[in-house]
């Protein structure tokens, strides 16, 4: 039986400027911005407190048992880590796993780091002094890890608190899952790379790992908690810290290569952009690995972001006890993306309902300008990819009529239209048109805004991030991380990223 989400109507503090204010706990209130988004805290949450580890220190925690919840079947349990300065019922009420847990029947816990609100993590040895005595503008000083990352006493506190956990409530030992936010994500790659044995699946939103600590100097893995499922999400306007010493795109894409190879995910992804969640599906001969690149969003975790891994991937995925991960049916069935175009800048590969084609020629970037009245200056109005124009018709199951100057191709409905270099303008059915920006003859071909083709033709939805376009029948919003990918993929440049052998 499905039991329903009940969301609760709050009090709405639009004044508050703090990351978590106090006065939420126990309260109605809620607060939004464009990182984290609350909920009315929930009433089943209990809070609890021991001396679990056993060395003196009082830990906190959250627990949360849904009514749904059934003590005579084997239940799955979830593990979510908060980002620093911030509790477990902070990462609970950012989150929507408790509403997701009141629907499915599995059980929450939401630990309290044991120091500062920060957890104890691994750091590199080079800057591991600076970085636990002072900080860079708005990132606070980390505790300094002692011992290794089995007696952390962090990583010790998770450990303890499954097997609390099991003895406490009827939990299924092959679906133990662990995910966490900022920091919090930083937590549960380090649980995830050394007690991985013990969890099916890891997923996290911000905060990637430093590379130093998933790479030896030779690239070889550093890991002792074997294959996993995978979730990693990432914010457009999230930046990596600066103590890793190293540029967003080589962190970013070497903390998902990591786990690609150790899954053995190393084929090409299936992508769907489904809105703002741009979405590359690694599948593994071990493991797979899900890539969420959310357009327009800062530091932090959209509120879906707990539905979304339950559904695309925890809800299918278990690890029995030999240390192999097991597939079945999954809540949402991840489908890529079926009608779909994907170009970037330099490519003569392009993405064609997941394909990767070539398109017999070169994408090229043009700019549409202004310049009369500004006294020999000018303004870009508008900058498009182009595509021979013989290509585009077929992508769209059209034919090719003529090519050089001057182009015919008749579309498969019918439509005919004719192109002229230099011209802007177009006939269809012999009537003019406009284009977004001049035809352009290459080396014998005719090439044309790929932009105008896909959506003044087939109303396709059309997004440009960076290099790359991606078109596709549906509202698709291409973001930052997606834009690397994909033109890695089409360039062929993939082997040249962080972590890649």
């Amino acid at each position: 039986m499905e039991h329903k989400i009940i969301l609760q109507p709050g009090d709405l503090n639009d004044e508050n400027r703090d990351y978590l204010p106090a006065a939420i706990k126990g309260s109605r209130m809620v607060v939004n911005e464009n990182g984290n988004n609350s909920q009315v805290y929930p009433e089943r949450l209990t809070e609890h407190t021991g001396d679990l580890v056993g060395d003196g220190v009082q830990d906190t925690w959250y627990e949360y048992v849904p009514e749904s919840y059934d003590p005579a079947k084997k239940t799955p349990l979830v593990f979510s880590m908060h980002g620093g300065l911030m509790t477990g019922w902070g990462q609970c009420i950012y989150t929507s796993w408790s509403l997701v847990a009141d629907k499915e029947g599995f059980i929450c816990v939401f630990p309290n780091a044991s120091a500062n609100g920060m957890w104890m993590i691994e750091c590199d040895s080079d800057t591991v002094d600076q970085i636990t005595t002072t900080a860079d503008p708005g990132v606070p000083v980390l505790n300094r890890p002692v011992g290794t990352v089995d007696q952390f006493h962090d990583v010790q506190l998770v450990m303890k608190l499954l097997e609390r956990m099991r003895r406490n409530y009827n939990i299924d030992e092959t679906r133990i899952y662990i995910q966490g936010m900022s920091m919090g994500n930083a937590m549960t790659s380090q649980v995830a790379r050394y007690m991985g044995a013990h969890f099916a699946a890891a997923a996290g939103s911000g905060c990637p790992t430093n590379p130093k600590l998933l790479f030896d100097k030779d690239n070889n893995l550093i890991n002792a908690g074997g294959p996993m499922d995978i979730w990693q999400s990432r914010l457009e306007w999230d930046f990596t810290p600066p103590h890793y010493g190293e540029e967003d795109r080589p962190v970013v894409l070497g903390n998902i290569n990591y786990w690609r190879r150790l899954n053995q995910a190393m084929g090409q992804p299936e992508i769907a952009i489904q809105g703002e969640k741009n979405l590359f599906f690694y599948r593994g001969e071990k493991a797979n690995v899900m890539l969420m690149d959310v357009h327009n969003r800062d530091h932090g975790q959209t509120f879906d972001d707990a539905q979304m891994v339950w559904d695309y991937l925890f809800s299918g995925v278990s690890k029995t006890a030999d240390g192999v991960v097991h597939h079945s049916a999954t809540r949402r069935t991840f489908t890529p993306d079926k009608a779909a175009l994907a170009l970037t800048e330099g490519a003569e590969y392009a993405l064609v309902n997941g394909e990767r084609t070539p398109i017999g020629g070169r994408v090229f970037r043009r700019d549409k300008i202004k310049y009369h009245g500004l006294n020999g200056k000018y303004l870009v109005r508008g900058s498009y990819l182009y595509a021979p124009a013989a290509f585009l018709a077929r992508v769209f199951g059209g034919t090719v009529l003529s090519d050089g100057d001057t182009a015919a191709i008749r579309l498969a409905d019918g439509r005919e239209l004719t192109f002229a270099h230099g011209c802007i303008g177009c006939t269809i059915d012999n009537t003019v048109e406009a284009m977004l920006c001049d035809a352009i003859t290459v080396e014998g071909q005719l090439y044309l805004p790929a932009q105008w083709f896909c959506a003044a033709l087939y109303n396709w939805h059309v997004s440009c991030y960076g290099s790359s376009l991606y078109a596709t029948d549906h509202y698709a919003l291409l973001s930052r991380y997606a834009d690397w990918l994909l033109s890695d993929l089409l360039l062929g440049t993939e082997k040249e990223q962080r972590g890649m052998v």
